[in-house]
């Protein structure tokens, strides 16, 4: 009997060891870092996103808040005056004044502090836009145009791509870079082209 006994205990003893035991794990707290954001596509190292979704228009694209707040708050340092025909709107978000141009071409007055990553990175991002291949220095510097006027030298660039054009004018002036940029259909911004020359060749220091 007793060595039934032992036996008994013994095989009881060996089940208890092969059991499966279940533990419970708790889920490590999150550590609240979230991943790196991407860099943007085709922009020098520091330049800021400009991606759509701004309210900037046009493919200036979404900025740091500091960054928009100090573009926005200072008073316009430049003006001027559309055209017999053009339609200004009020300024919203970071645009300083939209213009819509007869024919459907819309018109977007936009400053940035310092010199916006410069003309070259500026000009082939939209490139890219309305689907055309980068420059490099010696082809900017022989398609782009130069516009004289009261406030500086404009550079101005026509972009045509296969479903839209561009015209943009830029001018850096005591530490701010403005861009004026007329986008819309081949043909609509084809008929205004003149109007915008003239446009931006009347610009004029505020004071």
């Amino acid at each position: 009997m007793r060595y039934s006994l032992l036996a008994a205990l013994l095989v009881l003893s060996a089940c208890k060891k092969d059991e499966i035991q279940v533990y419970k794990i708790a889920k490590p707290a999150d550590s609240g870092m979230a991943a790196p954001a991407a860099s943007p596509a085709g922009l020098p190292d520091g330049h800021p996103s400009l991606g759509a979704g701004s309210g900037m228009g046009s493919g200036m694209g979404a900025m740091p808040p500091e960054l928009a707040a100090m573009a926005t708050a200072t008073p316009n340092s430049i003006v001027w005056k559309g055209p017999a025909g053009w339609t200004e709107k009020p300024a919203s978000g970071m645009r300083r004044a939209t213009f819509m141009i007869p024919g459907g071409a819309e018109l977007s007055v936009i400053s940035l502090p310092g010199d916006a990553g410069g003309d070259l990175a500026n000009v082939n991002r939209w490139r890219g836009q309305v689907g055309l291949p980068p420059w490099d220095e010696a082809g900017m510097a022989k398609a782009a145009q130069s516009v004289a006027s009261p406030a500086g030298k404009f550079t101005v660039v026509d972009l045509e791509g296969a479903s839209q054009r561009m015209l943009a004018a830029m001018l850096t002036r005591n530490g701010e870079t403005w861009f004026f940029k007329l986008i819309g259909s081949s043909k609509s911004v084809g008929d205004a082209k003149a109007a915008f020359k003239t446009f931006v060749g009347g610009v004029k220091p505020a004071s």
